[in-house]
């Protein structure tokens, strides 16, 4: 029988304060994301994930420029970002900023590479906020884009989202195919170690989920789709982030895995993530979903 990694909803820790002595003692923050009901009244006036090609190369490698920022339109108890880089299907980049009491966030990071590629990036942006009567509430909303780099001895170096001519045409088709290619096979090894049936599940990359902004999964409302996506990333952070928890009870480090591809079951009761670690390894995280614990 083959065993899946749970995706934990371990409770936020919370400050506790003691008088000693004139003194005022603080256990510390603990850093993580915490899925809290979610506080529909609080909005976010900004939140964006942006990959700029720079114009000059490096050591003869292309740079590209990635930004994430994000702001509330009020202060919160704790702020935090996180952000994946994709590139060629595979994790190139991790980024994470949290802070207390703050409305807003800035991560900016340069990622090298030697060759032509297709770059993906995601990006959870979380507010926990605290209320009246210890009441505590969420906020969240995703961001991401994409961009082809074209770098190549025989063309002058390039940057697009929406191919255009005959030749970005050609070659966003090249990369897109290099990446579908090894995701699909990721998921085809998967199903064959796990033992699972493709056939029952709706994928979508995790670059795609984004679309869930917008509209609900199929066969959930609008309010069930966004705390889905909430726990998701609780265990995203937890279990893939901060590095890939294996059957064995050790962690690997996600650089290099693949993107993971988030499988739906179509009777409503899971969600499985998968992805493939660098070396290899086949990995299923698997989410319970509400009602089917």
């Amino acid at each position: 029988m083959k065993k899946y990694l749970f995706f934990g909803i371990s409770a936020f820790a919370l400050v506790l304060s003691a008088l000693m002595t004139q003194f005022q003692l603080f256990t510390p923050i603990e850093e993580t994301i915490t899925f809290f009901p979610l506080d529909e009244s609080v909005q976010y006036k900004e939140a964006s994930t942006t990959l700029t090609l720079l114009k000059d190369k490096k050591n003869n490698k292309h740079r590209v420029e990635w930004k994430l920022s994000s702001k509330l339109d009020r202060q919160a108890y704790l702020r935090q970002d996180l952000g994946l880089l994709y590139v060629n299907g595979r994790l190139k980049g991790k980024a994470g900023q949290w802070k207390q009491d703050t409305a807003k966030l800035f991560q900016e990071e340069i990622i090298h590479t030697g060759e032509s590629a297709k770059y993906e990036t995601i990006s959870f942006h979380y507010a926990e906020l605290h209320g009246a009567g210890d009441k505590i509430s969420s906020s969240q909303i995703m961001s991401g884009d994409m961009l082809y780099v074209i770098d190549s001895p025989f063309s002058p170096l390039r940057s697009f989202r929406v191919p255009k001519s005959k030749q970005e045409r050609e070659w966003a088709q090249v990369l897109d195919q290099g990446t579908s290619s090894l995701l699909n096979k990721t998921l085809e090894k998967a199903s064959k170690i796990h033992s699972f049936d493709l056939a029952n599940y709706t994928s979508v990359p995790l670059d795609e989920f984004i679309m869930y902004e917008d509209q609900p999964i199929r066969g959930f409302t609008q309010g069930e789709t966004a705390e889905i996506i909430g726990k998701l990333w609780e265990g995203i952070y937890k279990n893939y982030y901060l590095g890939i928890k294996k059957s064995d009870g050790t962690a690997a480090d996600p650089l290099n895995s693949t993107m993971p591809q988030i499988l739906i079951s179509k009777d409503k009761t899971h969600i499985l993530l998968v992805t493939q670690t660098q070396d290899g390894e086949s990995i299923i995280l698997r989410q319970m979903l509400q009602g089917n614990h």
